[in-house]
């Protein structure tokens, strides 16, 4: 079995947010009740729950891309140590897209098994990391997608399948369409890191910003092999204020429930 090496890309302004007074993935959505009489209560951050997935899903090394805007999450997250993880930061200069992003990675990665997410969302149960790499792992497909229903389809990254549940196709966005279920985290292959890699190499970059969508479609026309994990549980995409307000609200309730 190869190396887990989970990656989350943390370049991007966070615009649609207005202003705020730090990173989006490290803005608090609320606070943890301490485990004992002498522990503080902690924020709970979106970043931080990707970064205790992986570490369920028994990953060591996480890279995180920052961009010249988020040196806030650096110093915040520092080396990872009160995580129990190995933390490196890699610095994306010119934001010209996530596969990009995820490409500067290429050299410390490229034989490991990819566990990766968006840390500026927010992914119920905690587990559901761990069962999209148990589940890559036995199927041993290139790409594993974690597929979460979603009734917003052009927020998100759409996923096409057919009678057999197999993968056919991908639609970035869609302003019209009949498919229901988006892919939200992700596991891959050295394979599928390889083709991303030469992709972006050989590419001329055109008018519209590469997304991670068209990589997964040009690696299925390719012949990649992909798997589907429909995952029961809840995505919430923190960018916008009524999206961030309804992951506080998921949260807190979860808390509330516990």
């Amino acid at each position: 079995m190869n190396e887990r090496i989970g990656l989350l890309p943390a370049a991007g302004r966070g615009s649609r947010l207005g202003p705020i007074p730090c990173s989006k993935e490290i803005m608090p959505l609320g606070f943890q009740s301490p485990t004992s009489k002498e522990a503080d209560w902690i924020p709970v951050t979106t970043i931080e729950r990707h970064l205790q997935a992986f570490s369920l899903a028994q990953v060591q090394q996480v890279g995180i891309i920052v961009g010249n805007t988020k040196w806030d999450i650096v110093s915040y997250l520092g080396n990872g140590k009160r995580l129990n993880l190995s933390l490196a930061y890699f610095f994306q200069e010119s934001l010209n897209g996530m596969p990009f992003a995820l490409d500067l990675t290429y050299s410390w990665i490229k034989e490991a098994t990819i566990l990766f997410s968006m840390p500026d969302t927010l992914i119920t149960p905690i587990d559901a990391m761990t069962k999209l790499v148990e589940h890559h792992e036995t199927t041993k497909a290139d790409v594993t997608l974690g597929l979460f229903e979603t009734d917003t389809p052009k927020k998100f990254g759409m996923v096409e399948l057919n009678d057999k549940r197999e993968i056919i196709g991908f639609v970035d966005k869609p302003e019209k369409t009949d498919l229901s279920l988006m892919w939200g985290c992700a596991a891959w292959s050295p394979v599928f890191t390889r083709f991303m890699h030469q992709y972006l190499k050989d590419i001329n970059l055109p008018g519209k910003e590469i997304v991670l969508s068209d990589l997964f479609l040009a690696a299925l026309d390719k012949g990649l092999t992909f798997e589907p994990l429909l995952v029961e549980g809840q995505y919430h995409d923190i960018g916008t204020p009524d999206s961030f307000q309804a992951a506080v609200y998921d949260l807190a309730r979860q808390q509330i429930a516990n």
